[in-house]
């Protein structure tokens, strides 16, 4: 393991920066001038919100193990040891959140996990791109360079954004989108230069004669004494004429321009909008919040998790894998959840217990027993129909 950490620290060469040559300046990394690294990307407020808001959502989600049982019955297992801890220096939702993040912004991930002898993964540990220094396709597979040594895809998987035939790397978004976030940047300092250096007047006395340095001094003082926060009539004389120092036109939409590099950037990752502050997005109410929250993982996040699911799944015994609970992002209001509840328990689809597990309250004698939607009958089954107690849940309730 100390191999594989000191040869994964070994960064490969830094890689042409415009290695489509499109670029009028090849130096730079597009049309703004503005060079787009993972860290400058991310000072881009849109850039940041939208990958670590993909990121965070995914990492926060459990992580089960499934088992594939004879006919096809799926059999949740426990969490194995590595889906809690993959390593020794993080945990599962750091490794989680790290793998996204490195997906979102460059378009590839590798993952490091060897197999014990029960065929799970010893640990799980993220490669970044730049430390793959080669990819080359042998007979059993793709293999890896890392430093000095190569690695086969029973030992690394690559997790990728969008694959094109005959390509071996995902498109990383920061050169998809690098003119967009250039832009951003370029407006950003831009402004930063402009507020920091505060070289710009307000206004601008002007006059065809030849003034000294000392009465133009005396000009500027007389006239700020005079009329500095006072809206007194102005009188000038000896030719002086007083001119307003105005912003352009395209210095005035400035923020209109930086509000549709915000859109063009959600449009990307298919971020809705108002989930990242941006103008113009559609507040959702609390009455669509189940609504908002199923597309928001069935447009947004399903893909992502797809991905990091299948090669996680890759890495097990055939007959398991592994799969993201999205439960808590679809969650509906508490009134909508004990009706749907109410009619699974009385349909026979749900026993008691297994309600009261979803909303994360203790089982009660008799609750695993399914009820008959019977007027009269017992709430639970219960022999002699008594009722459940509180038990522990009127701890919780204090």
């Amino acid at each position: 393991m100390s191999i594989v950490r000191k040869n994964a620290e070994r960064r490969a060469l830094p890689e042409n920066i415009d290695p489509y040559g499109i670029t009028a300046r090849p130096q730079f990394a597009n049309y703004s001038g503005e060079v787009v690294t993972e860290m400058t990307a991310l000072a881009n407020t849109a850039v940041l919100s939208s990958s670590m808001l993909i990121a965070d959502a995914i990492a926060c989600m459990p992580l089960e193990l499934i088992r594939e049982r004879v006919g096809g019955r799926l059999e949740r297992m426990p969490t194995p040891s590595v889906f809690q801890q993959p390593n020794d220096k993080q945990t599962m939702f750091e490794f989680v959140h790290e793998a996204v993040l490195t997906l979102a912004l460059h378009g590839s991930d590798y993952i490091y996990a060897p197999k014990g002898s029960d065929g799970l993964p010893v640990e799980l540990l993220n490669f970044h791109p730049h430390s793959v220094r080669d990819l080359s396709k042998a007979d059993t597979g793709f293999e890896y360079a890392i430093g000095k040594s190569m690695y086969n895809s029973d030992v690394i998987r690559g997790v990728h954004w969008i694959m094109l035939p005959n390509r071996v790397r995902g498109a990383s978004p920061l050169e998809i989108l690098r003119n967009t976030i250039g832009v951003g940047l370029a407006m950003d300092k831009f402004l930063a230069q402009f507020y920091g250096d505060g070289a710009t007047p307000s206004s601008v006395l002007e006059t065809d004669g030849t003034l000294t340095p000392e009465q133009a001094r005396q000009t500027r003082e007389t006239w700020e004494d005079s009329l500095y926060r006072r809206r007194r009539p102005a009188v000038l004389s000896g030719g002086l004429k007083w001119r307003p120092v105005v912003t352009s036109a395209a210095d005035s939409q400035m923020l209109e321009h930086r509000e549709a590099i915000v859109r063009d950037i959600a449009r990307a990752y298919r971020i809705p909008l108002h989930l990242i502050g941006g103008v113009g997005g559609q507040n959702e109410t609390y009455q669509n919040v189940e609504s908002a929250g199923i597309s928001f993982v069935r447009y947004t996040l399903l893909p992502w998790m797809r991905r990091l699911e299948d090669v996680l799944s890759a890495m097990l015994p055939v007959n398991m894998r592994v799969k993201f609970n999205a439960d808590e992002f679809m969650r509906a209001d508490l009134s909508t959840r004990v009706r749907a509840q109410q009619a699974q328990i009385m349909s026979g689809t749900l026993t008691p217990n297994e309600a009261r597990n979803l909303e994360n309250r203790e089982p009660y004698e008799g609750g695993d027993q399914f009820v008959l939607g019977i007027a009269g009958a017992p709430v639970a089954g219960v022999e002699g129909g008594e009722l459940p107690t509180l038990g522990t849940d009127a701890l919780v309730a204090e």
